[in-house]
């Protein structure tokens, strides 16, 4: 283990393995690697995005996930894309 930037197979094998792929293809691997990059990236943007406009909107889904209420980031950019255009503060 050890610290991994980019596309990382140890955190795609820890993923499948808790999805009970414990032996996965190279198809399998890929496309988990794809996912953990777009969730990754998504976080990326969620952050970067003007905090004067979007602030809130932030600090409310920090306070979601440490509450344990549920995931509040988006999975996907065009899921992020989606809440960010329909944001009001």
């Amino acid at each position: 283990m050890g610290l991994c930037f980019g596309r990382c197979e140890n955190d795609a094998n820890a993923v499948l393995a808790r999805k009970g792929a414990t032996d996965p293809t190279q198809e399998q691997l890929n496309n988990e690697l794809d996912i953990i990059e777009e969730e990754r990236h998504t976080i990326i943007i969620m952050y970067k995005v003007d905090k004067y406009k979007y602030g809130k909107l932030l600090e409310q889904m920090e306070n979601d996930m440490l509450q344990k209420k549920k995931y509040p980031f988006p999975n996907t950019i065009a899921d992020a894309c989606d809440i960010l255009a329909g944001w009001k503060n």
